[in-house]
Parts: structure tokens; sequence; C-alpha cells
């Protein structure tokens, strides 16, 4: 039936774009990227050390210095550096991207923006935007993951995860959705949502956050957000305190938004007005982007889709350039192959649909 023909052709795509990622990082990035019809690339990281962070650590692998390092050389040899302003003004028809251009960005807003990313950046001539989570500026707290990330460090730094710690978290932790994930799994699947469980966490596990805050000083502070600026960076917002806006009605999700913006404003006055969803943006309906945009709360909001072109124009979808070692030509060809495959698929569509119904008859 139609629905057995419909699963079929839903395989063979996933099938195709499997194959093309696993054979994409052999294909030279200048092969694939005139057919992808990319013209402006957004690259997204949260960290760049060469030192174990562990309120990152425990959840996903980030760039090395020598990693980015070598990143930023790649996209000021191969592409045009444009702005965050320059970006707007194509949004608003007042500019054309005519060469391969980007734009770095940061979100969460972490110490080492300051510290590692900005002179790496200023070395290459780079502009770049860092997106800030404005609960945390000045020593405000951690993000409910960055705080799992210290509890699962806490975990293997007690005896390796001793039998008391473990039994512990055994009686906090909710039912396990199978019973083949393991206790790291569960913690890592704690949502934001579930604060009060995780104040019980740290408490078992003897977890004291604010000294962790205290101590390490993980975000940014006004003072070196205020450098950056000075440098000629942008910054914008990436929520109050970093749900998941799936997660949340759409209320709550423009509450966070104007939050964050407002905050911004009134602390470095913001323009443009951007924004940079925390985990995704999948799942945001269009309601969300027709209030935002028609009230000018945002001039642009940026996504993690990747070259997948979004419903709303003006929200722009990034390259991830974490959760692997690959260098960025490696990364950039499996996008870029991505587009094409789905650019080329959207065209045979339409033409398909263009065609008539019935063969013309004899004339």
């Amino acid at each position: 039936g139609s629905g057995a023909c419909l699963q079929r052709r839903r395989a063979a795509h996933a099938m195709a774009l499997g194959l093309l990622s696993k054979g994409a990082s052999r294909i030279p990035m200048e092969w694939v990227r005139p057919l992808s019809g990319v013209a402006l690339v957004v690259p997204y990281y949260h960290m760049v050390s060469d030192v174990h962070v562990p309120h990152i650590s425990h959840l996903y692998q980030f760039r090395t210095v020598a990693e980015f390092t070598a990143d930023a050389e790649f996209f000021s040899r191969h592409f045009e550096p444009v702005t965050l302003s320059d970006i707007v003004d194509a949004l608003n028809g007042r500019r054309t991207f005519h060469r391969p251009c980007v734009h770095l960005t940061f979100d969460d807003g972490f110490r080492e923006m300051h510290d590692v990313v900005a002179p790496i950046l200023q070395r290459a001539g780079l502009p770049a935007t860092f997106f800030l989570t404005t609960a945390f500026l000045d020593g405000g707290g951690l993000a409910h993951h960055n705080v799992i990330s210290l509890l699962l460090e806490r975990l293997k730094a007690q005896d390796s995860g001793s039998r008391s710690a473990r039994s512990r978290l055994e009686s906090l932790l909710p039912v396990p959705e199978n019973n083949g994930m393991t206790i790291e799994q569960r913690m890592l699947a704690i949502k934001y949502a579930q604060k009060p469980l995780m104040r019980s966490l740290t408490e078992a596990l003897g977890v004291d956050v604010d000294q962790y805050v205290r101590e390490s000083q993980p975000h940014l502070s006004s003072e070196q957000v205020l450098a950056m600026l000075r440098q000629g960076f942008s910054i914008g917002a990436h929520s109050h305190d970093h749900p998941l806006y799936a997660d949340l009605t759409v209320a709550e999700q423009l509450a966070q938004t104007r939050t964050s913006m407002e905050s911004l404003a009134a602390r470095f006055g913001v323009e443009p007005k951007s924004f940079a969803f925390p985990h995704t943006d999948t799942g945001v309906p269009d309601e969300f982007f027709t209030a935002v945009f028609s009230e000018r709360v945002l001039d642009v909001s940026f996504g993690t889709s990747g070259f997948v072109p979004h419903f709303h124009p003006r929200n722009i979808e990034r390259v991830s350039m974490e959760k692997t070692s690959a260098p960025a030509n490696q990364i950039l060809a499996r996008q870029y192959t991505r587009a094409a495959y789905l650019r080329l698929r959207s065209r045979k569509r339409a033409e398909v649909t263009a065609l008539p119904s019935t063969a013309p008859g004899p004339q």
C-alpha cells in the first residue's frame, strides 16, 4: 500500500544519506561545495581547551587548542569572513554573499572564550559571535547538564564509582527507560525540569556546585565580555538558563528569550539582536519565530541542524565542529555532500511534480 511505499522511500533516503556521510570525508570539499547551494557557513563550538574540564568533559568531545587553531586557519584561507551585521544586512536585502562566507559562533559563554578563543580568532582575522547564557555570567551558577558532568566526575573519582556511591544514586534516579542503561546514561538523561532531583544528587555525592563555580569561574565575567566587545566581536543570547526549548511551552520559550535578550541589552547594549537555541531548535514551532521577529525581539536566530535550510528564513542552521577529531575540511565535506544530495533530490521531486499527469493526445 501507499504507507509501505512511503516507508520504503524513507528507508532508502536514510540509507543514501548514511552512505554519503561515510564516503563524503574522502570527497574534496571544493568538488561538492558548488553543488550544495550553500553560501554562508556558520560553525559552532562550546569549548576549546587542552585540559580536562570537569563541567564539560563528560558531555562531549571538544577541540584542543591545536585543533581549533587549524580550524581557524582553514576558515581564513578558504572563506570570506563576514560579521554578524553582514548576515543581518543580507537577510534584510542590503547585501549578497557572492563568495563562500563564514561566521564563527560559540555557545554558553565559558571563560575560555576570552582566555583561549578570542586571541586565536584575532590572529586569524576572523569575526565571531559569542552566545551567552545570561543566568551564569559573573559566577551565576551552572546549567543542569554541566552539573551532571560534575556529578559524573565525582562518581569516577570516588573509588572508580564505589558501590556505596552507586547505590545512593540508584535510590534517587528514576526507573530507567530500559534495563540496559548504565548509571552514567541515566544521569545524562536527566532533564532541565528535574531540578529537585539534581539537588538531591549533588547532596548524595557531596558536590558543592557553588564552591566549584567560585573556585573555577567557568563562565565569563561582564568585564571579559566588554573586553571582547572592544576587540570587535559580537555577542548574542543563548537563553537565560539553558533549557531544551522543545520541552517548554511557547510562552516559556518566549520568556527565556526575552529575559536573556533584555539582560544583555541592559548590561552591554546589543545590536544586532541575535540568539542561538540551547541544545537544538528542533521542535520549536512557527508561532515562536513569528512572535520574536514580528516584535523585533530578534534580528536573527541560529539553530544546530547543519546545512539543512530552516522553515523560517531568519533562523540560520549551523555546523557542529565538536564530538569529533576530524579536520574542518572533512566536517564541511560531509555537510556539503548532504546538502547537495538534498538539493538535487528536491529539484528532482519538483520536476516530477511539474510533469503532466497524462500524456498529451495526438495533435
